[in-house]
């Protein structure tokens, strides 16, 4: 019996992406990648989930032609588009797999892989799993520890590294917000030193504001997609404690996965309406970051967004479980890494593709 025809349809976002791959390579199976292009403006933007390539930049992606996959596995709204795309012009013959939660077509989607920070209901095709399919390789971050060490090795300890992500959704990356975690850091400093680096989500007026406000000795790394000296990795090998923004899903994980100390930096709520009540209370900052972010689930709820990304409930998680703290309180190392599901979805998915048992 020949093997099945699997695509990985793989975009832009690098956090996307890894889940996708490091499933894919955990399941043993064959597949071919197929990367997508967006469209300018579709990298933002929220289109309709349906079965379309309206949002794809056919010239520069790779191609998508017969014969059509068995299996399609990609991750996000705007892959799970393509690949609904797909199944249409298989004769929805092509099985697909996706990494998130059911919005818009779900019916065709053979496959959920559900992480914990998503609200999704009860289904066949539903597959609950704690943590996002995140982490690194440890033979990739001992290389670029050695590529790094002439820079890191040598600065004072403790090293401690802010990662910084962005806007996004409800949550707001804005200056005010890099100014006052960068006075908390430098509140909390207990010697040693600092080192930042930002992501491609990170607003450019927020990079500016932080360059401003950087506590003596501390050094910020521009994110650069055309710069090959990316310190990521090498700040993951080296740094001795760790600050993650609250919005960046794959860097909470993959530090939390190390088993090094992290606290979590909580974002602004973009909802004025939520944010300014919650400011009037003249809540401490850790308590109106908490209250806020729930007060802003119970909004989108209203508003029949019950499906998107709870942060809060993640980061209450990880707090739960000793894997993190908030930003202000004392760091702490965890007792243990959280545990991988990746192999527990990896059998799932070669469920989506194995033969048919013979009847006996």
């Amino acid at each position: 019996m020949s093997s099945p025809r699997i695509w990985l349809l793989t975009g832009a976002k690098q956090g996307d992406n890894a889940q996708a791959e490091r499933l894919i390579a955990a399941s043993g199976l064959p597949f071919e990648r197929r990367r997508i292009v967006l469209k300018p403006g579709y990298d933002l933007a929220k289109p309709r989930i349906e079965a379309s390539l309206h949002h794809v930049d056919l010239e520069k992606s790779d191609p998508l032609a017969p014969p059509w996959p068995d299996l399609v596995l990609t991750i996000g709204r705007r892959m799970a588009m393509v690949a609904l795309w797909i199944k249409a012009q298989s004769q929805d013959r092509a099985r697909l797999a996706l990494i998130g939660t059911p919005k818009g077509d779900s019916g065709k989607i053979d496959l959920f892989i559900v992480p914990f920070q998503y609200r999704a209901g009860e289904a066949p095709n539903i597959f609950r799993i704690g943590l996002p399919l995140l982490g690194i390789d440890p033979a990739r971050i001992a290389t670029e520890g050695e590529r790094w060490r002439e820079v890191f090795a040598p600065l004072p300890r403790p090293l401690t590294v802010l990662l910084c992500g962005g806007s996004i959704g409800s949550h707001s990356f804005d200056p005010e917000t890099a100014r006052s975690v960068l006075a908390t850091i430098d509140r909390m400093k207990d010697g040693g030193s600092l080192q930042i680096t930002t992501s491609r989500r990170t607003p450019p007026e927020t990079v500016a504001a932080m360059e401003r406000a950087l506590p003596a000795g501390a050094k910020l790394y521009r994110w650069d997609k055309a710069d090959g000296a990316n310190p990521y990795l090498g700040l993951l090998a080296h740094g001795d404690r760790f600050v993650v923004t609250g919005d960046s899903i794959s860097m909470l994980v993959e530090v939390a996965r190390l088993g090094k100390p992290l606290a979590i930096a909580p974002l602004r709520l973009a909802s004025r309406t939520v944010s300014q009540t919650l400011r009037q209370l003249h809540l401490p900052d850790e308590l109106a970051y908490w209250t806020a972010a729930k007060a802003q689930a119970i909004h989108n709820r209203l508003l029949g967004d019950d499906t998107s990304r709870d942060f809060a409930l993640l980061h209450d998680l990880m707090i739960e479980k000793g894997w993190a703290v908030p930003l202000g309180r004392p760091f702490s190392p965890p007792k243990e890494p959280p545990a991988d599901d990746t192999a527990l979805a990896a059998a799932r998915l070669r469920a989506l593709v194995a033969p048919p048992r013979a009847t006996p």
